[in-house]
């Protein structure tokens, strides 16, 4: 006799339930800002979102390359910037005591002097960064240069030509070592030559042998710089398009996977219209079963 009854309360039940359901995953969406939460919100948003996130990943991981490359690069560029200073010092010196007006004491003395210019340039070439040494070839866990005693007659290179290839990903690779024994063994021997005829007084071999050596090692040093910077304003470049692409990714993935705030509110509002109608409803369809049933 009550069948009926029993038939319209499990439809309004369902009916709310369906309609909570709908007020809650709205209101999920809004608080936490994403439209796909599970795979099953949406399986083709979800893999084209999760496509994009591997996108990011590897994005990201190149983009740390790109920086660790460039931050070694730099780190050369910088070291190689004092051997220049060294180098102009010891310029300077070799034409003075060149000038043919100095006497014995005064060369030995700067014989001296370019002495240290030469431990300084030792120390220079055994530049450390990030616990490698980077003018050591691809032997980077050892000091590329040794000079014994106070005034080394010889400076020796314990690293090798080999080269190190940074994988920038897409294809692309960089360089990121110097060769250690191309740039400062010809300053170093041209050091030695000189302090070596400064301390013997033999000023025709500082002027005819020592300074020109002194200027080729120079100018090979500065070559290796112009190649640092070309290969530094590539990974910038690089850096650059990659932060582009990174940027366009994010997007694409945010239009995926993240709410339409202003939708979203409008859609709130109309699921808790829904609901609220629903109450109402269910109410007025309710009471007059109840009373009918107690009469």
């Amino acid at each position: 006799m009550r069948f009926p009854d029993r038939i319209l309360t499990d439809s309004i039940r369902a009916n709310l339930n369906m309609n909570t359901q709908r007020l809650v995953t709205v209101e999920k969406e809004l608080s936490s800002g994403r439209r796909i939460s599970a795979p099953s919100d949406d399986p083709s948003g979800a893999a084209t979102a999760l496509r994009l996130r591997t996108d990011l990943a590897l994005s990201d991981q190149f983009t740390r390359t790109v920086d660790s490359a460039a931050s070694r690069l730099g780190a050369a560029d910088t070291a190689l910037f004092s051997l220049n200073g060294v180098i102009q010092r010891a310029r300077e010196l070799t034409v003075q005591a060149g000038g043919g007006t100095l006497g014995s004491d005064q060369l030995t003395a700067i014989g001296g002097e370019i002495n240290q210019l030469l431990q300084h340039a030792v120390q220079i070439g055994n530049t450390n960064f990030g616990g490698q040494f980077i003018f050591a070839g691809t032997k980077t866990t050892t000091a590329p240069f040794s000079a014994t005693g106070d005034a080394p007659p010889v400076v020796t290179y314990n690293g090798n030509a080999n080269s190190i290839n940074q994988d920038l990903g897409q294809n692309a690779s960089v360089r990121v070592d110097v060769p250690g024994d191309q740039t400062f063994l010809p300053l170093m021997n041209a050091l030695i030559g000189i302090r070596d005829a400064l301390t013997s007084g033999n000023q025709q071999a500082v002027t005819n042998v020592g300074l020109p050596a002194l200027d080729s090692a120079m100018n090979g040093v500065l070559e290796v710089q112009g190649s640092i910077g070309a290969r530094v304003n590539r990974l910038e470049s690089l850096g650059v398009r990659m932060g582009d692409e990174r940027t366009n990714l994010q997007e694409l993935k945010s239009r995926i996977e993240d709410i339409d705030l202003t939708d979203t509110i409008v859609r709130l509002n109309a699921a808790r219209n829904t609901y609220e109608a629903a109450l109402g409803a269910a109410a007025k369809a309710i009471t007059p079963s109840l009373l009918d049933f107690l009469r």
